[in-house]
């Protein structure tokens, strides 16, 4: 039988998996894309339309790891800030996306570079995060803090 802290933990778990996963797909797609871009700029006329195709799916991989950001931070009690680098991700896929609609590479191609390394970096965050301590230690932390600048001053009047 598990015990009741165990059972706790379980829920603690899953949102991070699911984000560790999801900012990896979304890399993952996003790397695809440049791939495809540049077979397209090869000369491979069909990759323009997978290219295309990839973008919406890799948006939905963004959406998808917004949600699990929120997860994480809620359940899991993971950071605040991949919600908002997760949204502007997005923001900046919605601008690649506009740029690349109007024909203009000198803004899409640099603006790709950018969001490709921006999901890498997120994916790798998140491959590399380990959640600290609990809620309780995180509340004493001030006061060991606290405690350490008292220390060496009342060592000196002593």
């Amino acid at each position: 039988m598990s015990s009741i802290n165990e059972t706790a933990r379980e829920p603690r778990r899953w949102p991070m998996r699911f984000l560790r996963i999801s900012l990896t797909v979304t890399a993952l797609l996003m790397f695809g894309q440049a791939v495809l871009a540049g077979l397209f700029m090869g000369g491979q006329s069909s990759a323009f339309g997978w290219h295309r195709e990839m973008a919406t799916v890799a948006g939905i991989a963004l959406i998808v790891s917004i949600v699990a950001a929120i997860l994480a931070r809620r359940l899991g009690k993971a950071p605040m800030w991949p919600i908002w680098a997760t949204t502007g991700l997005l923001a900046l896929m919605s601008l690649l996306a506009f740029a690349g609609f109007r024909s203009l590479p000198a803004l899409h191609v640099p603006l790709a570079v950018i969001t490709i390394l921006l999901a890498v970096a997120l994916a790798a965050w998140a491959l590399r995060y380990q959640p600290t301590a609990t809620a309780s230690s995180e509340q004493s932390a001030p006061d060991d803090d606290r405690v350490r600048t008292e220390s060496p001053t009342s060592a000196s009047v002593s």
